[in-house]
């Protein structure tokens, strides 16, 4: 069970590794990549690629899940992303070969789309499926966890790069960044080939059709849809825009901010996933709609401390409800079309939330934009999860 736990907890770290670099060094890709004039935005609007081409890759990979296992399934998927993060830092630069440049580095994009896409299909429902009844919630919770570690371990180790190799960076220092995100990898898929199947799929009945049958759940995906585009705004809140409003007001200093924040957020999401309900999803989404303005409000007066303890605030309220998502969702679908159903749910949502991500590029100040479309988020998740509680009662 600890070796599963540790297989799928790689996978997660390595979507945060990835997501945090394109986000914290999304200026420097801006200039290495685009034209002169382009704004940074345009890099993390490229993010958008990964997280819409999610959807075919967990429908894809689901599919499989459901059809030939589990753990084959998340075999390929981390093979494709080890793959796909090998080869970012051989994109040549815009200076070189044009926009083909560009053209490359959202195929790269769209490649760690669909990989980590068959993650979210077949990882939850693989640590589900060999969890007992009682360590669900905490196993699940675990595992998501890793989105957070990974973070914070990309955050240190982009300082601890920029500080070795100063200006050299910018030159060929930032591939090492993804050099040894490919080395995680690798270790990540070897450990799942060491893995096995879960009983739970050996002894059920397998699914012809299992896409076709997890559309018949229409109402419980469509509201799990709904969710997921409300968590998609908590998630983005904290991981793409907190970083970005701390930079430009400490430089460097802010990803160090951001990196000490994100450490308090771990065991909020053990606990919530170890003790939560449906009403309490309900109510926490509340919570975050009324804090939303405010915090990101308090964040824009640039005072070192009070900006550290509103970063950690934002990072557990927003963060500690993920802990219940490997559990919930999971435990919404019958075991011959719960890979299929939980990839179509979770990443049609996540790529559903991306109204986050254009909403807040296209207007004024990052802090009052966050702060807005957070507090919408909040109110997703609270009617969502309320409706939720109703199909399910």
């Amino acid at each position: 069970m600890l070796k599963v736990n540790i297989a799928q907890f790689f996978g997660y770290l390595l979507d945060s590794y990835d997501f945090t670099i394109i986000t914290i060094l999304s200026p420097f890709f801006a200039k290495l990549f685009l034209p002169l004039g382009f704004s940074f935005i345009s890099i993390l609007l490229s993010y958008g690629f990964t997280v819409i081409f999610r959807p075919l890759g967990s429908i894809t990979l689901g599919i499989l899940g459901d059809k030939i296992g589990r753990r084959d399934s998340l075999v390929i998927s981390m093979l494709g992303i080890s793959a796909s993060i090998i080869l970012t830092p051989f994109i040549p630069p815009y200076d070189k070969i044009g926009i083909l440049s560009l053209v490359f580095f959202i195929l790269v994009r769209i490649m760690v789309g669909i990989f980590t896409g068959g993650e979210y299909s077949n990882g939850y429902t693989f640590v589900e499926e060999w969890s007992s009844k009682q360590n669900k919630g905490i196993s699940g919770a675990f595992v998501q966890s890793g989105f957070g570690i990974g973070s914070v371990l990309a955050t240190l180790l982009i300082i601890l790069a920029e500080t070795y190799f100063g200006k050299n960076f910018f030159i060929y220092g930032w591939k090492y960044l993804f050099l040894l995100g490919s080395l995680i990898a690798i270790i990540a898929f070897w450990i799942r080939l060491d893995t096995q199947e879960t009983p739970e799929f050996k002894e059920a009945r397998k699914d012809k059709y299992p896409f076709k049958d997890s559309i018949k759940q229409g109402r419980k995906i469509g509201v799990l849809l709904f969710w997921f585009a409300g968590m998609m705004a908590l998630a983005l809140s904290f991981f793409q825009f907190t970083p970005v409003l701390l930079e430009e007001s400490y430089g460097k200093l802010g990803e160090i901010i951001y990196a000490i924040a994100m450490i308090f957020t771990f065991p909020s999401v053990i606990l919530f996933g170890k003790y939560y309900t449906t009403k309490l999803i309900s109510y926490w989404g509340i919570l975050v709609a009324i804090l939303a303005i405010p915090l990101f409000y308090l964040l824009h007066f640039n005072n070192f401390l009070l900006d550290l303890v509103v970063s950690s605030v934002i990072g557990i309220t927003t963060q500690a409800i993920w802990g219940s998502v490997p559990s919930l969702v999971t435990s919404a679908f019958s075991t011959i079309i719960r890979s299929t159903s939980t990839g179509l749910t979770v990443s049609l949502g996540m790529a559903l939330g991306l109204w986050y991500t254009f909403a807040v590029s296209l207007t004024g100040d990052i802090w009052i934009s966050s702060g807005i479309y957070l507090a919408v988020g909040g109110l997703l998740v609270f009617l969502s999860s309320k409706k939720f509680y109703i199909l399910n009662s």
